[in-house]
């Protein structure tokens, strides 16, 4: 049986939106949870927290999606936060039924100085509540 995150990663990579505008976030690098720090950007990481059963309607389930966008640029991250907009979309995915994702909010973060001399990279991250049929 699927999960939710099954299908929201094959929600993600489904279309091109991720590879469009010129920046390519290949599937291999839309990973669950987080990033390894040393692989190759840009890279896009969601989680799905707070699953509960909806108060909307029977047999409908809920949570909280966070899905980020991570580059080098900010420019290249709000790029991103644009295709996941665009990505996050309704219908059926790993055979789980999505019914409606609503976007609570964007928030595009610069790249900072990390450890020492290095860079820390710029992040786009789109909160969303997601609704689906198991």
């Amino acid at each position: 049986m699927a999960t939710i995150e099954a299908a929201v990663r094959t929600m993600l990579i489904d279309g091109n939106e991720l590879s469009a505008n010129g920046i390519d976030v290949p599937d291999s690098r839309v990973t669950h949870g987080y990033r390894l720090q040393s692989t190759a950007l840009p890279a896009v990481t969601y989680e799905v927290s707070n699953q509960a059963t909806s108060d909307v309607a029977r047999g409908i389930m809920q949570g909280e999606l966070a899905v980020t966008g991570i580059a080098e640029t900010s420019i290249d991250a709000a790029t991103i936060g644009d295709a996941i907009d665009t990505a996050l979309d309704t219908g059926t995915f790993s055979g789980i039924v999505i019914d409606a994702i609503v976007i609570t909010s964007k928030t595009l973060a610069p790249p900072t100085v990390g450890l020492g001399d290095e860079q820390e990279p710029a992040t786009v991250t789109v909160n969303a509540t997601i609704y689906w049929r198991p």
